[in-house]
């Protein structure tokens, strides 16, 4: 054994458990959040009513279920029951399949005249489905029954309420979010054209993807990306060229790549804090770490969001992104692993997409809402509103509809 060993094992150790230090405190933090905003939930079911639409015979309602997730049955059921309830013409029902998660279907509901389209699944449900609605004036619903729930999550939807996401995916008010259009090419030069809600990646995020165990993810949900993430996280570095907004291309060393359109991860955690859905811009992030104590200090500045640029994690806002790959790269788009790519090019598409039940600060303010100026879990529901402002809940305050 060489004298650099003891140097380079005792490194690895500090910096592991540094690792394990962090992510105690972010799940105990985490844990602390999720009490609060279930609190804030079960407030918000007894405050908020919905009430039958004048306009309610005329609005048809179509569902996009993925019948594999847990709890579909008992979705449909209640989707149907609110639409009886305010008066609605019974759901347009239509369950998605390995081979198409929902394109043909909805384009089904948008040829049948349905004002919403539910996505019931997770997020690559969600994602098939706003790629056909994308440039319409059909609504998007959704009701999420996946692990992750990545979109769910970011624009604020009560996504441990299934019931209360009925009533947002049917009856919340609409906003328009952005979507990414993204453009990978293969070896050999065959392109695809594909949507973005949330995250689209290459390297470890995509690594992880691909590798997380599906017993795993039925008996521990997201904890289920952690495991896999432990197995992968210190692989080695590839060459990328990065060009945003057509200026000078630079080459990097990273271990992921990802073009955000959303910021948040599972259990509240907050990654990319600039990234918002309706912007119009994405942000491009690049992770150049090295070793285990490069990890730590990108885990630390997520637990601690901190927003400014550290040396192994850095962050541009751009309309547009080309990201040419030295070697073929594993990618992922909100979630789903897509296979290798050679280059993937991304594009904004501003307030493409209309959304219904979304809140003005999305899931991360959300949460912290509860904590105000009267202390913890303040029961206070007056909120001061201009003129022409919706109306405001407890727990949720829903944005005014882009008109655009």
């Amino acid at each position: 054994m060489t004298n650099d060993a003891p140097s380079t094992l005792f490194w690895f150790a500090l910096a592991a458990a540094a690792l394990l230090l962090i992510a105690v405190i972010w799940l105990s933090v985490s844990r602390h959040k999720l009490r609060r905003s279930n609190a804030a939930l079960e407030r918000e079911r007894s405050n908020t009513q919905y009430s039958p639409s004048e306009h309610a015979p005329g609005r048809l309602v179509a569902v996009v279920v993925n019948t594999t997730k847990d709890s579909s049955d008992d979705v449909v059921r209640q989707i149907h029951s609110a639409c009886s309830r305010a008066g609605m013409p019974s759901p347009l029902v239509m369950a998605s399949s390995a081979e198409d998660p929902g394109h043909e279907m909805t384009r089904r509901a948008l040829e049948a005249g349905a004002v919403v389209v539910v996505a019931a699944g997770g997020d690559g449900t969600v994602r098939a489905v706003a790629a056909e609605l994308a440039g319409t004036e059909t609504a998007l619903g959704i009701v999420p029954l996946g692990t992750g729930n990545l979109f769910a999550r970011n624009i604020g939807l009560p996504y441990q309420d299934l019931h209360a996401c009925v009533d947002e995916a049917i009856h919340g008010r609409s906003h328009r979010v952005d979507t990414l259009d993204l453009v990978l090419e293969r070896v050999g030069g065959r392109t695809e054209e594909e949507i973005s809600l949330v995250i689209a990646g290459g390297g470890l995020d995509a690594e992880v993807m691909g590798d997380t165990r599906e017993a795993l993810k039925q008996r521990a949900g997201w904890l289920a990306y952690g495991e896999a993430g432990l197995r992968h996280i210190m692989g080695a570095r590839s060459s990328v060229t990065v060009q945003l907004d057509g200026g000078e291309a630079q080459t990097h060393k990273v271990r992921s790549v990802l073009l955000a359109n959303c910021g948040s991860l599972q259990a509240g955690m907050l990654l990319v804090p600039s990234a918002e859905f309706d912007d119009g811009h994405m942000d491009a992030v690049l992770f150049t770490p090295r070793h285990a104590l490069d990890w730590a200090r990108i885990l630390a500045k997520t637990v601690t969001r901190f927003a400014a640029d550290i040396p192994v994690m850095t962050v541009r806002q751009a309309k547009q992104a080309r990201i040419t790959m030295a070697e073929p790269m594993p990618f992922q788009i909100d979630g789903d692993a897509v296979g290798e790519v050679i280059s993937v090019s991304g594009t904004v598409n501003a307030h493409a997409l209309k959304v219904n039940g979304v809140t003005v600060r999305g899931v991360q303010e959300l949460e912290e809402n509860t904590d105000t100026e009267d202390g913890p879990g303040s029961n206070s529901s007056t909120v001061n509103q201009s003129d022409g402002d919706p109306g405001l809940t407890e727990a949720r305050v829903t944005k005014a509809p882009h008109d655009a």
